[in-house]
């Protein structure tokens, strides 16, 4: 199984054509998400907001985070208690037509064969153990929204079966995307564009000198289903 990777959730270039990258699904947050790092959320040079030239679009997906969980006092029973009731969740997903993915930066999906191999961590009480697991449902028709998501979410895991002392824990929906890294090229042109409009207000004879473009792609949410990607950038109008 690949190695999961996810930005935990809260509810988050070239002028010549893109290349085609793997389809990478990520989570996105209110801060800025730094690729470099895994879960690093940091905020722009001097505290700032993100650059303020840069594209907004539509996500591709709510995400859900589920903590599956079971506080039976000895370690092997609960640990079993969860994976039982993980499995019966994956199997009702199936049927409801829910994708269930897991990672800490990219999302992979979950299956009855890999699901063993999610981390097993402690819960937020004594002898308590836990799997962090989201659902994904795309974003579709005119008017997606959060809160019909969201409910869809609290009815499908009201109805997934228990085992023993085994229950689900429900947190915030966010946005996720797919391969951020193809919006590069469009971040671009529209900073080309904007920057050289700025030029020309000053006359035909000035231009642009633009500084960060071979820096990381950044993304961070920008309404209830958008997605605002940056690059960290500056420009000085020049003489041409």
């Amino acid at each position: 199984m690949k190695k999961f990777a996810v930005l935990s959730g809260a509810l988050a270039v070239l002028l010549t054509s893109a290349p085609v990258f793997a389809q990478d699904t990520v989570v996105v947050t209110g801060a800025r998400q730094d690729r470099s790092a895994l879960n690093a959320y940091l905020r722009p040079r001097g505290g700032g907001g993100p650059s303020a030239i840069g594209v907004t679009r539509q996500a591709d997906y709510f995400v859900t985070p589920l903590f599956v969980s079971s506080d039976s006092r000895d370690r092997e029973v609960r640990t079993e208690e969860l994976f039982t009731m993980l499995g019966e969740t994956l199997e009702l997903a199936e049927r409801e037509g829910i994708t269930l993915v897991a990672g800490t930066y990219t999302l992979e999906p979950v299956t009855l064969a890999n699901m063993r191999e999610l981390p097993l961590v402690g819960g937020n009480r004594p002898d308590t153990n836990r799997v962090q697991i989201y659902a994904r449902i795309p974003l579709r028709g005119e008017d997606p929204k959060v809160s019909s998501t969201a409910e869809r979410i609290a009815d499908f895991v009201k109805r997934v079966p228990a085992n023993g002392r085994s229950f689900i824990d429900v947190g915030a929906t966010s946005l996720a995307i797919d391969n951020p890294e193809q919006y590069r090229g469009a971040v671009v042109r529209h900073l080309a564009e904007e920057s050289t409009g700025y030029a020309g207000m000053f006359g035909s004879g000035y231009g642009v000198r633009i500084e960060g473009l071979d820096g990381d792609l950044y993304w961070q949410q920008a309404s209830e289903t958008e997605v605002f990607l940056y690059i960290e950038h500056s420009f000085t109008i020049v003489p041409s």
